[in-house]
């Protein structure tokens, strides 16, 4: 059975309504994208936060008198300047220190440098390569009476000194001088 289908081969007829949008241009269009535009805009600053986070501040006092109690060993610090700020402390064992517990503190210095002390009674190898970021040995130099290692890799810098059984690693972003004076100014917590 076959069925016929009539197409009409005239032209569409108007309905006589008129079609809206043929009377858009491209102006309209612009102005149209600029509204839309705007409420982003609006949306995004009421809502905006600030993604820099705040720098971690950390009381080191506290946390030192709690790993001191511990420790078979004087734990170390030394006094921050005026804009510095201890940004993480601990006493817990590293990767490389073979289970026995690292005292470290870490300074964020003028907001970009940054400084940090490591001492450990560790005699896991390595411990040193770990603190130091891998860096290499650049010969030694004597602050205060005190016998230090120089340490270097890519952007830190770090001095080694072994001392009764314990290393202790003053290691950083900043150059050679402020890290020997850092060390210099490791004092004992007892």
């Amino acid at each position: 059975m076959a069925h016929d289908v009539l197409v009409s081969a005239t032209a569409p007829r108007p309905t006589g309504r008129r079609n809206a949008r043929l009377g858009q241009t491209v102006g309209d269009m612009v102005r149209s994208l600029a509204i839309v535009l705007a409420l982003v805009g609006v949306l995004v600053a009421v809502t905006y936060t600030s993604q820099s986070a705040d720098v971690p501040r950390v009381d080191v006092a506290t946390a030192q008198a709690q790993a001191q109690r511990q420790a078979p060993f004087e734990l170390s610090t030394w006094t921050p300047g005026p804009g510095d700020v201890a940004t993480s402390v601990r006493w817990q064992a590293t990767g490389a220190s073979g289970g026995v517990p690292v005292w470290h503190i870490g300074y964020l210095l003028d907001g970009s440098e940054y400084l940090q002390l490591a001492q450990s009674a560790t005699v896991e190898v390595g411990f040193v390569p770990e603190q130091t970021a891998g860096g290499k040995p650049q010969g030694e130099v004597s602050l205060g009476g005190v016998r230090w290692l120089r340490f270097e890799s890519a952007g830190r810098r770090s001095l080694v000194g072994i001392e009764n059984g314990v290393t202790t690693v003053v290691s950083g972003t900043l150059p050679w001088s402020e890290i020997e004076a850092a060390a210099t100014s490791v004092r004992k917590s007892r």
